[in-house]
């Protein structure tokens, strides 16, 4: 009998969202595209994620803005923080990644999402080499 070895695909989007996810004091991340439509996400609070994307590409609408009437270019990370939580939103091309953390959570979750954010990227110039240039 012929044994043919297949080769597990691994799922980047998810695999950079579980990566920020398992940082200490994050709530959820959310892979979506400029129309809010989710890709994927990871959550462990019961976020409604469905109203979660919507609402973060409204603040980079408003962000951004702001930034063309100083004359700037569009934001392509915005982070927020206010008494209890931490936003970030971050571009990754022509999607958009946001997370949700505790305001505790230290600043090396910057590293993590950055990298999560390569993760989601080369998988899409692998992917879809002609759409992410």
């Amino acid at each position: 009998m012929l044994m043919v070895k297949t080769e597990k695909k691994e799922n980047r989007f998810q695999g950079g969202l579980q990566y920020i996810g398992e940082y200490r004091g994050v709530r959820a991340a959310v892979i979506f595209d400029t129309e809010g439509l989710i890709i994927d996400h990871w959550e462990k609070d019961g976020l409604d994620i469905e109203i979660f994307s919507p609402l973060m590409l409204s603040m980079l609408s408003n962000i951004n803005a702001v930034l063309k009437k100083l004359g700037e270019q569009p934001a392509n990370i915005a982070v927020v923080k206010n008494k209890d939580s931490w936003l970030t939103v971050h571009r990754v091309g022509e999607l958009i990644m946001a997370v949700i953390a505790e305001i505790e959570t230290d600043d090396l979750l910057r590293v993590r999402i950055n990298q999560a954010a390569e993760m989601i990227k080369d998988h899409m110039q692998e992917k879809y080499p002609l759409l992410f240039r």
